[in-house]
Protein backbone atom coordinates (compact mmCIF):
# COMPACT_ATOMS: atom_id res chain seq x y z
CA UNK A 1 0.00 0.00 0.00
CA UNK A 2 2.84 2.39 0.88
CA UNK A 3 4.46 1.66 -2.49
CA UNK A 4 1.24 2.53 -4.30
CA UNK A 5 0.90 5.82 -2.42
CA UNK A 6 4.54 6.68 -3.10
CA UNK A 7 4.08 5.94 -6.82
CA UNK A 8 1.00 8.15 -6.98
CA UNK A 9 2.80 11.00 -5.22
CA UNK A 10 5.77 10.66 -7.58
CA UNK A 11 3.45 10.76 -10.62
CA UNK A 12 1.64 13.83 -9.23
CA UNK A 13 4.96 15.61 -8.68
CA UNK A 14 6.08 14.85 -12.23
CA UNK A 15 2.74 16.04 -13.61
CA UNK A 16 3.00 19.24 -11.59
CA UNK A 17 6.52 19.86 -12.85
CA UNK A 18 5.42 19.38 -16.46
CA UNK A 19 2.49 21.75 -15.97
CA UNK A 20 4.72 24.42 -14.43
CA UNK A 21 7.17 24.14 -17.28
CA UNK A 22 4.42 24.41 -19.92
CA UNK A 23 2.94 27.52 -18.31
CA UNK A 24 6.23 29.30 -17.71
CA UNK A 25 6.91 32.30 -19.97
CA UNK A 26 9.49 31.84 -22.70
CA UNK A 27 12.99 33.19 -22.11
CA UNK A 28 13.13 36.98 -22.43
CA UNK A 29 9.37 37.35 -21.97
CA UNK A 30 6.85 37.68 -19.16
CA UNK A 31 3.27 36.54 -18.85
CA UNK A 32 0.19 38.79 -18.64
CA UNK A 33 -3.17 37.34 -17.59
CA UNK A 34 -6.56 38.93 -18.32
CA UNK A 35 -9.54 38.57 -15.98
CA UNK A 36 -13.10 39.87 -16.27
CA UNK A 37 -15.14 41.15 -13.34
CA UNK A 38 -17.95 43.69 -13.07
CA UNK A 39 -19.54 46.48 -11.11
CA UNK A 40 -23.13 45.39 -10.32
CA UNK A 41 -25.92 47.54 -11.72
CA UNK A 42 -27.55 50.20 -9.58
CA UNK A 43 -31.27 49.46 -9.46
CA UNK A 44 -32.04 53.19 -9.66
CA UNK A 45 -30.01 53.69 -12.82
CA UNK A 46 -33.12 53.60 -15.01
CA UNK A 47 -34.97 56.08 -12.78
CA UNK A 48 -37.01 55.68 -9.62
CA UNK A 49 -40.37 55.68 -11.43
CA UNK A 50 -39.64 52.66 -13.64
CA UNK A 51 -41.40 49.41 -12.88
CA UNK A 52 -39.27 46.80 -11.06
CA UNK A 53 -39.52 44.30 -13.94
CA UNK A 54 -37.41 46.62 -16.08
CA UNK A 55 -34.47 46.11 -13.77
CA UNK A 56 -32.16 43.35 -14.93
CA UNK A 57 -30.63 40.44 -13.09
CA UNK A 58 -27.99 39.28 -15.57
CA UNK A 59 -26.03 40.55 -18.55
CA UNK A 60 -24.59 38.22 -21.17
CA UNK A 61 -21.70 39.96 -22.92
CA UNK A 62 -20.67 38.63 -26.34
CA UNK A 63 -16.91 39.18 -26.80
CA UNK A 64 -15.70 38.46 -30.33
CA UNK A 65 -11.99 39.26 -30.00
CA UNK A 66 -9.39 40.82 -27.72
CA UNK A 67 -6.22 42.71 -28.73
CA UNK A 68 -3.50 44.62 -26.91
CA UNK A 69 -0.76 47.21 -27.42
CA UNK A 70 2.54 46.90 -25.55
CA UNK A 71 5.46 49.33 -25.45
CA UNK A 72 8.81 49.49 -23.69
CA UNK A 73 9.24 51.79 -20.70
CA UNK A 74 10.65 54.70 -22.71
CA UNK A 75 8.72 54.46 -25.98
CA UNK A 76 5.73 56.49 -27.06
CA UNK A 77 2.41 54.72 -27.47
CA UNK A 78 2.42 52.15 -30.23
CA UNK A 79 -0.43 51.78 -32.72
CA UNK A 80 0.31 48.13 -33.50
CA UNK A 81 -2.49 45.94 -32.16
CA UNK A 82 -1.68 42.31 -31.43
CA UNK A 83 -4.19 39.50 -30.99
CA UNK A 84 -4.73 37.91 -27.60
CA UNK A 85 -5.27 34.11 -27.76
CA UNK A 86 -9.03 34.06 -27.37
CA UNK A 87 -12.04 32.03 -28.52
CA UNK A 88 -15.18 34.17 -29.10
CA UNK A 89 -17.82 33.47 -26.48
CA UNK A 90 -20.52 34.98 -24.28
CA UNK A 91 -19.90 35.75 -20.59
CA UNK A 92 -22.49 36.28 -17.87
CA UNK A 93 -20.68 39.22 -16.32
CA UNK A 94 -23.34 40.34 -13.84
CA UNK A 95 -22.59 37.27 -11.73
CA UNK A 96 -19.00 38.37 -11.20
CA UNK A 97 -18.65 40.63 -8.18
CA UNK A 98 -17.21 40.90 -4.67
CA UNK A 99 -13.87 39.50 -5.70
CA UNK A 100 -15.15 36.96 -8.21
CA UNK A 101 -13.52 37.09 -11.63
CA UNK A 102 -13.34 35.05 -14.80
CA UNK A 103 -10.15 34.13 -16.60
CA UNK A 104 -10.17 35.38 -20.20
CA UNK A 105 -6.71 34.66 -21.56
CA UNK A 106 -3.00 35.04 -21.07
CA UNK A 107 -0.13 35.98 -23.35
CA UNK A 108 3.58 36.74 -23.29
CA UNK A 109 5.22 40.12 -23.90
CA UNK A 110 8.92 41.03 -24.01
CA UNK A 111 10.23 41.35 -20.44
CA UNK A 112 11.10 45.05 -20.96
CA UNK A 113 7.59 45.99 -22.15
CA UNK A 114 4.29 47.06 -20.58
CA UNK A 115 0.72 46.57 -21.80
CA UNK A 116 -0.72 50.01 -22.53
CA UNK A 117 -4.12 49.27 -24.09
CA UNK A 118 -6.65 46.46 -24.34
CA UNK A 119 -9.24 46.44 -27.13
CA UNK A 120 -12.47 44.44 -27.22
CA UNK A 121 -14.56 43.73 -30.28
CA UNK A 122 -18.11 42.90 -29.27
CA UNK A 123 -20.36 40.49 -31.12
CA UNK A 124 -24.07 40.90 -31.84
CA UNK A 125 -25.40 38.36 -29.36
CA UNK A 126 -25.25 40.26 -26.05
CA UNK A 127 -28.45 40.09 -24.00
CA UNK A 128 -29.94 41.33 -20.76
CA UNK A 129 -32.10 39.21 -18.43
CA UNK A 130 -34.89 41.09 -16.66
CA UNK A 131 -36.12 40.31 -13.16
CA UNK A 132 -39.07 38.34 -14.62
CA UNK A 133 -36.54 36.18 -16.57
CA UNK A 134 -37.42 37.82 -19.89
CA UNK A 135 -34.34 37.94 -22.14
CA UNK A 136 -33.90 41.09 -24.21
CA UNK A 137 -31.25 41.74 -26.86
CA UNK A 138 -28.66 44.41 -26.17
CA UNK A 139 -28.57 46.55 -29.28
CA UNK A 140 -25.35 48.16 -30.48
CA UNK A 141 -26.52 51.37 -32.13
CA UNK A 142 -23.57 51.90 -34.48
CA UNK A 143 -20.29 50.30 -35.53
CA UNK A 144 -18.15 52.45 -33.24
CA UNK A 145 -19.96 51.14 -30.15
CA UNK A 146 -18.89 47.58 -30.95
CA UNK A 147 -15.25 48.38 -30.13
CA UNK A 148 -14.05 49.22 -26.63
CA UNK A 149 -10.53 50.40 -25.81
CA UNK A 150 -9.28 50.39 -22.21
CA UNK A 151 -6.06 52.09 -21.07
CA UNK A 152 -3.89 50.18 -18.59
CA UNK A 153 -2.21 52.15 -15.79
CA UNK A 154 -0.13 51.26 -12.72
CA UNK A 155 1.71 48.52 -14.57
CA UNK A 156 4.17 46.09 -13.00
CA UNK A 157 7.68 46.82 -14.32
CA UNK A 158 8.91 43.23 -13.90
CA UNK A 159 7.52 39.73 -13.75
CA UNK A 160 4.13 38.15 -14.37
CA UNK A 161 1.04 40.22 -13.61
CA UNK A 162 -2.76 40.24 -13.91
CA UNK A 163 -5.00 42.85 -15.53
CA UNK A 164 -8.51 42.98 -14.10
CA UNK A 165 -11.17 44.30 -16.51
CA UNK A 166 -14.12 45.76 -14.60
CA UNK A 167 -17.27 46.02 -16.75
CA UNK A 168 -19.56 48.81 -15.51
CA UNK A 169 -23.03 47.37 -16.07
CA UNK A 170 -24.99 50.31 -14.71
CA UNK A 171 -23.50 52.79 -17.17
CA UNK A 172 -23.16 50.41 -20.13
CA UNK A 173 -26.85 49.63 -20.64
CA UNK A 174 -29.28 52.30 -21.75
CA UNK A 175 -33.07 51.84 -21.70
CA UNK A 176 -34.55 54.15 -24.32
CA UNK A 177 -38.09 55.39 -24.88
CA UNK A 178 -38.65 52.76 -27.56
CA UNK A 179 -38.44 50.11 -24.83
CA UNK A 180 -35.23 48.59 -26.16
CA UNK A 181 -31.98 48.12 -24.28
CA UNK A 182 -28.85 49.52 -25.90
CA UNK A 183 -25.27 48.56 -25.13
CA UNK A 184 -22.64 51.27 -24.91
CA UNK A 185 -19.90 49.51 -22.94
CA UNK A 186 -18.00 51.26 -20.17
CA UNK A 187 -15.05 49.49 -18.58
CA UNK A 188 -12.17 50.31 -16.27
CA UNK A 189 -9.14 48.18 -15.61
CA UNK A 190 -6.52 47.84 -12.93
CA UNK A 191 -3.42 45.78 -12.30
CA UNK A 192 -4.03 43.50 -9.34
CA UNK A 193 -0.40 43.45 -8.17
CA UNK A 194 -0.15 47.27 -7.86
CA UNK A 195 -3.57 48.03 -6.35
CA UNK A 196 -5.51 47.06 -3.23
CA UNK A 197 -9.00 45.96 -2.24
CA UNK A 198 -11.42 47.00 0.49
CA UNK A 199 -13.53 44.16 1.83
CA UNK A 200 -15.68 43.09 4.74
CA UNK A 201 -19.25 42.04 5.42
CA UNK A 202 -22.46 43.94 6.08
CA UNK A 203 -24.59 43.63 9.22
CA UNK A 204 -27.38 42.56 9.42
CA UNK A 205 -26.35 39.62 7.25
CA UNK A 206 -29.66 39.51 5.35
CA UNK A 207 -29.68 43.18 4.39
CA UNK A 208 -28.52 43.58 0.77
CA UNK A 209 -26.53 46.80 0.63
CA UNK A 210 -24.93 48.93 -2.05
CA UNK A 211 -21.30 49.62 -1.13
CA UNK A 212 -19.45 52.27 -3.11
CA UNK A 213 -16.51 54.66 -3.26
CA UNK A 214 -16.47 57.83 -5.35
CA UNK A 215 -13.07 58.40 -6.99
CA UNK A 216 -13.05 61.60 -9.04
CA UNK A 217 -15.71 61.19 -11.71
CA UNK A 218 -15.88 57.40 -11.23
CA UNK A 219 -17.87 55.38 -8.74
CA UNK A 220 -16.57 51.95 -7.74
CA UNK A 221 -19.60 49.94 -6.68
CA UNK A 222 -20.70 46.53 -5.51
CA UNK A 223 -23.70 44.99 -3.75
CA UNK A 224 -23.21 42.85 -0.64
CA UNK A 225 -23.81 39.16 -1.22
CA UNK A 226 -26.46 37.89 1.20
CA UNK A 227 -25.83 34.33 0.00
CA UNK A 228 -22.24 34.46 1.25
CA UNK A 229 -22.38 36.03 4.71
CA UNK A 230 -23.30 39.40 3.13
CA UNK A 231 -19.71 39.98 2.13
CA UNK A 232 -18.52 42.80 -0.10
CA UNK A 233 -15.30 43.62 -1.93
CA UNK A 234 -14.21 46.71 -3.87
CA UNK A 235 -10.99 46.51 -5.84
CA UNK A 236 -8.45 48.51 -7.83
CA UNK A 237 -7.38 51.20 -5.33
CA UNK A 238 -4.03 52.94 -5.38
CA UNK A 239 -2.49 54.45 -2.23
CA UNK A 240 -4.65 57.15 -0.62
CA UNK A 241 -7.60 57.80 1.67
CA UNK A 242 -11.11 56.83 0.56
CA UNK A 243 -14.64 57.16 1.91
CA UNK A 244 -16.63 53.93 1.71
CA UNK A 245 -20.40 54.50 1.69
CA UNK A 246 -23.15 52.02 2.53
CA UNK A 247 -26.73 52.30 1.27
CA UNK A 248 -29.24 49.47 1.88
CA UNK A 249 -31.01 48.57 -1.37
CA UNK A 250 -34.39 49.24 0.22
CA UNK A 251 -33.28 52.76 1.17
CA UNK A 252 -32.56 55.99 -0.73
CA UNK A 253 -29.90 57.31 1.63
CA UNK A 254 -26.43 56.44 2.83
CA UNK A 255 -26.69 55.00 6.33
CA UNK A 256 -23.01 54.46 7.15
CA UNK A 257 -19.62 55.74 5.96
CA UNK A 258 -16.11 54.50 6.66
CA UNK A 259 -12.82 56.28 6.03
CA UNK A 260 -10.18 53.90 4.70
CA UNK A 261 -6.47 54.49 4.14
CA UNK A 262 -4.76 52.41 1.46
CA UNK A 263 -1.00 51.98 1.80
CA UNK A 264 0.60 50.87 -1.46
CA UNK A 265 -1.01 47.61 -2.52
CA UNK A 266 -2.06 46.38 0.92
CA UNK A 267 -5.65 45.13 1.08
CA UNK A 268 -7.92 46.45 3.86
CA UNK A 269 -10.40 44.29 5.76
CA UNK A 270 -13.16 46.23 7.56
CA UNK A 271 -14.72 43.24 9.28
CA UNK A 272 -18.44 43.52 10.01
CA UNK A 273 -19.97 46.91 9.20
CA UNK A 274 -23.30 47.66 10.88
CA UNK A 275 -25.22 49.77 8.36
CA UNK A 276 -28.39 50.37 10.41
CA UNK A 277 -28.78 51.11 14.10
Amino acid sequence: MKKVIFALLTFAALLSACTTSDNAPASGTRKVALFLTDAPADADHFGKNHNPWKRFTAVNLDIASVQYVSVDSISKDSVIWKDVPFAPQTYTVSLLSNGDSLFLSEFNIPENQLVRKIKFKLGKNSTVVLSDNTVKPLIISDKSDSTLIVHVRNNVPKGTYSIMLDFDIAHSIILRKDGNFYLKPVMRCFVRETTASIRGFVLPVKLATKVFVVVGTDTITTVSDIKRNNRFMLDGFTAGTYTVQFMPLDSTRVTRTKSVEIKKNRDVFLGGVKVID
